[in-house]
């Protein structure tokens, strides 16, 4: 992609935590542009926290109240960042689609340009033709055949002449009049790719401004999230007679923890399914009849070809250059990136072209090339894909051990991180 929309780099804070175990089940509360706001949570006050300290009972309880409210701010913070990442592949694959229209439109005008030179060309020969059937067989050639006397011969010649000129004028007629209707036709072709770009240009814009205004949302979640939990976890650290810092650290532990056992999970029952849909494939061998047996069983599919470490290497290098470096939603460098752009580039750096700048794209570019791989068996250097439905919108590539190298969201910089949520597909752009 050769531009990019920039949008002013937000001063808030990224948030600590970053994990989406539970982003599927409160994406439908994030609050839609214009919905209704969502109610403040009831936050205990430090007289509440004392008051709950001199009794046991009171006091599990408060802990159990800090702990549910924390759960619910990373839970809306979480749900915003997904939907600004949505808008932000929303708005690529409409820049995709406006360059497409674009590219279409330039070359139908070129056609239509060389369609006209060649309608042109056409058109001077038939008039040429037509110049010269009209001097060889007008009324002087009549009137000789009337006054011809004798010499009948050369005017028969003559009039055979005439003819065959009228029937290739004839042809170059036709041929002319073929030339000026692809022509026509061509330019027509044009001028509604010209208002196809044009319609994908404008939407383009509004998908700018629905992400700008999903990325404002996001870090203003993440600033509450950071805010509202600095002094939660300050209460907490009160109730349970420890530090703020060690209750953020422990919350953070139990966040990745949960992030893996998820995606674990995840894979566990993917493969589970995939062995059960491959056996239910396989037709039962029939019962020996005369020494018979049945047909052998289909094999199964091969296993991914494995990722060819040089190239795998040379794009994690490449990508490892960037890290700390701001994202930026366009971005492809050479100091701005988003996620698509930053795996786009770092396997072009390894002679790989993995897509345009579109996760959703790139998915598919290396799915029609056969090498999608099944997510619980992803290896260094796959690219790990967000989404649903068969949109996705994010990519990462693994680092192996559960570690991703990505660049996230406006506010977060190019990182290595453990992989959050639950990635929905993967591909091998080396195997």
């Amino acid at each position: 992609m050769a531009e990019h929309r920039t949008r002013p780099v937000s001063r808030v804070k990224p948030a600590t935590v970053f994990s989406t175990v539970a982003v599927g089940a409160v994406t439908a509360s994030v609050v839609a542009a214009g919905g209704p706001a969502m109610a403040e949570p009831d936050y205990p006050s430090w007289s509440e926290i004392e008051q709950a300290k001199q009794n046991e009972q009171t006091k599990q309880a408060e802990i159990a109240r800090v702990a549910e409210l924390l759960t619910g701010l990373q839970q809306a913070a979480d749900a915003a960042v997904q939907a600004s990442m949505m808008a932000d592949e929303a708005w690529r694959v409409a820049i995709d689609e406006r360059d497409r229209a674009a590219d279409r439109e330039r070359t139908l005008g070129q056609q239509a340009d060389e369609a006209d030179a060649v309608a042109e060309i056409s058109k001077m020969r038939a008039g040429l033709l037509a110049a010269h059937l009209a001097k060889t067989a007008g009324n002087d050639l009549t009137t000789e055949l009337v006054f011809s006397g004798d010499d009948t011969q050369k005017l028969l010649e003559q009039l055979g002449m005439a003819s065959q000129l009228g029937r290739q004028a004839n042809d170059v007629y036709e041929q002319a009049m073929a030339d000026r209707n692809t022509a026509d036709a061509l330019r027509g072709q044009a001028a509604e790719a010209a208002a196809e770009r044009e319609r994908l240009a404008a939407l383009a814009e509004t998908r700018a401004d629905e992400a700008r205004a999903a990325a404002d949302a996001a870090n203003a979640a993440v600033a509450a999230q950071e805010q509202k939990s600095e002094e939660l976890y300050a209460q907490l650290a009160s109730l349970k007679d420890t530090t703020a810092e060690l209750e953020r650290q422990r919350a953070e532990g139990q966040a990745r923890e949960a992030a893996e056992a998820a995606a674990a999970a995840a894979a566990a029952a993917a493969a589970e399914a995939a062995a059960a849909a491959a056996a239910a494939q396989q037709p039962a061998a029939p019962a020996p009849a005369g020494g018979s047996v049945g047909e052998p069983a289909p094999a199964p599919a091969p296993a991914p070809a494995p990722p060819d470490s040089g190239a795998v290497e040379a794009a994690i290098w490449f990508a490892s250059q960037q890290l700390g470096e701001p994202y930026v939603l366009g971005g492809a460098g050479p100091d701005v990136w988003d996620c698509s752009g930053l795996t786009k580039v770092s396997y072009a750096n390894a002679g790989i072209y993995i897509g345009t700048h579109s996760a959703t794209n790139q998915y598919y570019t290396l799915a029609a090339r056969g090498l999608a791989v099944p997510v619980w068996q992803i290896q260094r250097g796959d690219l790990l894909f967000w989404g649903s439905g068969g949109d996705y919108y994010h990519v990462a590539i693994y680092l192996g051990g559960g570690r991703i190298l990505e660049a996230p969201r406006e506010g977060v910089p190019v990182r290595e991180y453990f992989i959050w949520g639950s990635p929905s597909a993967a591909a091998r752009p080396a195997g």
